[in-house]
């Protein structure tokens, strides 16, 4: 089997081409068993859908969020939910596997494995087990990972990594089987990673943006990923690497809005001989993760012009807004038959130019024509309002937003345009 038919690409807990969500929560004051019931049992049909979606757009790799279960490693949830649930449970694991798919889980900041503090410690391990529990829940086996950061260097880097490495051993085999570390973007680099790794013998996960904020020497891609390669053996599968692009307007390390296809592909070049799983961690999320998966599983053939087409529809107000003369001439490399990663390289240009005020004017009309047959007098006059308003694009999509959910103007639904 060649390579790129193995590899899985994929996003990060909320996907955006579907109205469905797994991170419904409940606090401590209105916690009980009814109610932590009723929200996992929406979270559980939800991510149903948000898999189900997945596999429509080939997408083989998700994060699980860790709020799918409410409160799921606080002292005050005794619940056996995992027992309550256990035919939907399977049911999904067994959807996972049939599709080919692999799923992961990321505790958050507050997980700290190596504080200074007992009771931090202790909480940390009740929340990898509560993860652990639900992966083994899905009946998954170990290639299905929790992804974990060391924590804090709290004065003296040396020491908390000994504190990471001598926790590690406090933790159940269930744990210890899933639990990959990764590189971060302040304290701990990729070498260290590495040497912990080889102390404790668990996988590492590189990231990429990470390591251009956090590195000691600069090091080839293929030195790196040599180096991580013999961090995974067989049983823990594929080896997964987080892959990210700066945000240009942002603090160093923020996530860009959508991954350009011409830079990600020139990391995948350097990289596919590892045969990698590439998470995208990326602001548009399952957006990105489709144009990265048309791009590459279509690198060697002749993409079918219905599916370029598909995705022109998706993106088309998006460039009209920014100016027609762009839509234009991408309407006209789609009709010319264009490939997709033309069709892409276009498309990234012309989305990382300013929206100009007349066009987003004239788009946002355009927009209007989809629902103004069922608009009432009063939802007319509250559009030109807003359109007014022209330093609060935000507030006019929003609105038309509004107005297309409640008249199913499903081609405008479908689209890209309210999501950038």
């Amino acid at each position: 089997m060649k390579q790129e038919e193995t590899m899985k690409i994929g996003y990060a807990c909320i996907p955006l081409t579907i109205n469905a969500r797994t991170n419904r929560r409940l606090t401590i004051k209105n916690f009980s068993e009814k109610m932590l019931l009723a929200v996992l049992e929406q979270n559980l049909i939800d991510l149903r859908a948000i898999l189900e979606n997945n596999e429509k757009h080939d997408i083989k790799l998700f994060r699980i969020s860790s709020d799918i279960v409410p409160l799921g490693s606080h002292n005050i949830n005794e619940i056996q939910w995992h027992k309550y649930f256990q035919n939907e449970l399977n049911e999904i694991g067994e959807y996972i596997k049939k599709c080919g798919m692999r799923v992961s889980m990321h505790p958050g900041q507050y997980t700290v494995l190596n504080a200074e503090k007992e009771d931090i410690v202790a909480k940390a391990i009740k929340d990898l087990e509560y993860h652990a529990r639900f992966l083994d829940s899905l009946g998954l086996d170990r290639g299905n990972k929790i992804i974990l950061h060391i924590g804090g260097g709290y004065g003296d880097k040396g020491a908390a990594m000994n504190r990471f490495i001598q926790n590690f051993k406090r933790l159940p085999s269930s744990v210890k089987n899933r639990l990959v570390i990764e590189n971060d973007d302040r304290i701990f680099n990729i070498n260290d990673l590495l040497f912990i790794s080889g102390e404790i013998n668990i996988p590492v996960i590189f990231d990429n943006l990470h390591h251009e904020c956090n590195h000691e020497l600069e090091m080839p891609i293929k030195e790196i990923m040599n180096k991580v390669a013999k961090t995974w053996k067989e049983e823990d599968g594929n080896i997964k690497v987080h892959y990210s692009q700066q945000n240009l307007h942002k603090h160093v390390g923020a996530h860009s809005n959508t991954i350009i296809a011409k830079n990600f592909l020139k990391y995948y070049d350097e990289v596919k001989e590892f045969n990698l799983d590439f998470m995208l961690e990326v602001k548009d999320k399952d957006i990105s993760a489709i144009k990265c998966n048309l791009i590459v599983n279509n690198m060697y053939m002749k993409l079918k012009h219905v599916i370029i087409e598909k995705q022109w529809a998706k993106y088309k107000y998006l460039l009209m807004e920014r100016n027609y003369k762009y839509y234009k001439e991408c309407s006209r490399l789609v009709k010319e038959n264009c490939s997709i990663h033309e069709f892409y390289e276009y498309v990234d240009e012309i989305m990382s130019i300013d929206v100009e005020d007349g066009s987003f004017t004239n788009t946002a009309e355009h927009i209007w024509g989809y629902v103004k047959n069922n608009a009432s007098d009063k939802e007319q006059m509250n559009f030109k309002k807003n359109l007014l308003e022209m330093e609060h694009k935000d507030k006019v999509k929003l609105y038309l937003k509004k107005l297309c959910d409640k008249y199913n103007a499903e081609y405008i639904l479908d689209s890209y345009y309210f999501h950038y």
